[in-house]
């Protein structure tokens, strides 16, 4: 009797084990995954290099990019954005001697004298800042996930753009206070905007990415009133180009529902 008590006590476990094995097994087969469309607001951080064309590919050449956003994604894959852009480049002025003429020595090789009778060692880089709205959508490539794929947005904003110059050897007295924005050509006005690129948007929100490029028009007027090159002022309304190849980071603030779906 004891020995099949034993037995008993050994077997009761095993089967309860096997038991509750072949039931998760029975629930797994009813359980399914399945990626539906969802509703957010997101935060994302972008950068990218900028080709610049029109009358701002004539003052400078190629430069860094940086964006930050707030945006809204609806259950209908629309994506609206409030967007916060700067760009700079470094030592990318192409007209620099031009602007500061009266500035250079004479001579074989000409310079701009600091405050202490050498070589200032001069640079210019563009300084850009844009603020923008865009509208767009995602038209998904894939049921699996119907929240990623192909993007474009159209976009209309604001931009703003200038010369800073740079003395790195020595201060140079007509490039300080307010005496540098006799040189700096600042220009501002209206711009639109085109992107297409591919959005990602993963069930991880760690996962979440997009790509393309960023087509941008702007009609600018220079802002100074008087600049000492042209011994003028400007009151021509120009057309800046700028081309940029894109790359970001979203961070969803969804909190995602159960993907499982349970069938009986």
């Amino acid at each position: 009797m004891k020995k099949v008590l034993v037995i008993i006590a050994v077997l009761l476990p095993l089967a309860v084990t096997a038991q509750n094995i072949k039931s998760a097994d029975r629930n797994a087969s009813k359980i399914t995954g399945q990626d539906t469309n969802i509703s957010t607001p997101f935060f994302s951080a972008s950068a990218g290099w900028t080709f610049p064309f029109g009358e701002m590919g004539n003052r400078y050449s190629s430069f860094f990019n940086v964006n930050a956003d707030l945006g809204w994604k609806t259950l209908n894959n629309w994506i609206f954005t409030l967007d916060f852009g700067f760009q700079f480049g470094s030592n990318n002025v192409k007209k620099m001697k031009e602007y500061l003429a009266a500035l250079y020595t004479t001579g074989a090789k000409p310079i701009i004298v600091g405050t202490d009778g050498t070589d200032a060692g001069v640079i210019a880089y563009n300084r850009n800042l844009s603020l923008s709205v865009s509208a767009g959508k995602i038209f998904p490539v894939s049921q699996a996930n119907p929240n990623s794929g192909i993007e474009t947005s159209v976009s209309l904003g604001f931009l703003q753009h200038q010369i800073i110059y740079e003395a790195t050897q020595s201060k140079v007295l007509q490039l300080e206070g307010d005496y540098k924005y006799l040189y700096d050509r600042q220009m501002r006005g209206p711009m639109i905007g085109l992107f297409v690129g591919y959005r990602h948007i993963s069930k991880k929100s760690y996962a979440n990415w997009f790509a393309g490029l960023d087509w941008k028009t702007a009609f600018t007027k220079m802002t100074r009133s008087y600049q000492a090159d042209l011994q003028s002022g400007d009151d021509k309304r120009y057309q800046d180009h700028m081309l940029t190849l894109k790359v970001g980071w979203m961070f969803p603030f969804f909190g995602r529902s159960s993907d499982k779906i349970y069938y009986y």
